[in-house]
């Protein structure tokens, strides 16, 4: 009954965005050979509304798509857009399986080793819990001592465990990781934890949609949330003076305001992230 609740609720995102933009010579241009030729494959994370989910028909959604819609359109090659779980991602880019990952990557030290980000938003961390609930989380001692549900792999878990290095030592939450994020909700919803911990954007829709969780006024470590691409690979160049483009002529803005996004969090330059210019570390 949730799911079908939240499924319908997801599609009453209704705001249209104008017709996609034409091709931008110069950016083309700039892609290496084997893009234009092949086009690009783009993994997308299929479970994290509102950056990235499935829809009731089986269709990939969310504002981070229309991101990647966007670029395919000025770039003037094809992308390829495969739904699939967040840690088949990394994998898959390394393994030139994907060239692209729209998965709302926060970045850390290990992941920058073998990738760079392309930034699209900022984003925090949250926690999430009943709205009946008597957690009142407004700051991370407030945390301590909790059973919290986290997605396994995601940034938000090494927050966690930062959170029991530091504020909670004495007191250190429980830590459930969880395959899927809907899995780390379910946690919460059937009373096996006590709260969940994700994307600070991404709890507020759901909380919104389903108004059975309230979300914490505490927000951790504000990052960029980023697309994966290889290491090195001019591709992120590219990609980064796309969202430029878009950010320019105000398309970005437009995408944002669709989502309700419309925030402190968006963008007002461009940013790619590498090992060499690391952003958030």
């Amino acid at each position: 009954m949730l799911k079908s609740i939240l499924t319908t609720c997801l599609m009453t995102v209704a705001m249209s965005l104008p017709a996609l933009a034409d091709v931008i010579p110069a950016l083309h241009d700039a892609l290496p050979p084997q893009y234009k030729e092949k086009g690009i494959k783009a993994a997308v994370f299929n479970d994290w509304a509102p950056d990235e989910f499935l829809d009731a028909d089986g269709q990939l959604k969310g504002w981070s798509v229309d991101i990647g819609k966007e670029m395919e359109a000025r770039l003037g090659v094809p992308f390829t857009f495969e739904g699939t779980s967040f840690d088949a991602v990394i994998p898959g880019l390394q393994s030139k399986r994907f060239d692209a990952g729209f998965a709302s990557f926060g970045t850390t030290a290990e992941r920058l080793k073998t990738l760079d980000f392309v930034s699209q938003r900022r984003i925090g961390t949250s926690f999430a819990y009943p709205a009946t609930s008597k957690l009142d989380i407004k700051t991370e001692k407030d945390a301590c001592g909790i059973t919290v549900a986290v997605l396994n792999g995601a940034w938000d878990l090494g927050l966690v465990e930062k959170l029991n290095a530091n504020e909670c030592k004495d007191d250190p939450l429980t830590i459930q990781t969880h395959g899927t994020q809907a899995q780390a909700e379910l946690a919460v919803r059937s009373a096996r934890a006590e709260a969940t911990v994700a994307g600070s954007v991404k709890l507020a829709y759901m909380a919104k949609q389903t108004g059975d969780l309230k979300v914490s006024q505490l927000v951790l470590s504000a990052v960029n949330s980023c697309i994966g691409v290889r290491k090195g690979d001019p591709l992120g160049k590219v990609l980064t003076d796309t969202i430029q483009s878009m950010i320019d002529d105000g398309t970005y803005t437009k995408i944002m305001e669709k989502w309700g996004l419309n925030d402190s969090g968006v963008l007002s330059k461009a940013l790619l992230i590498t090992e060499e210019n690391p952003a958030d570390l």
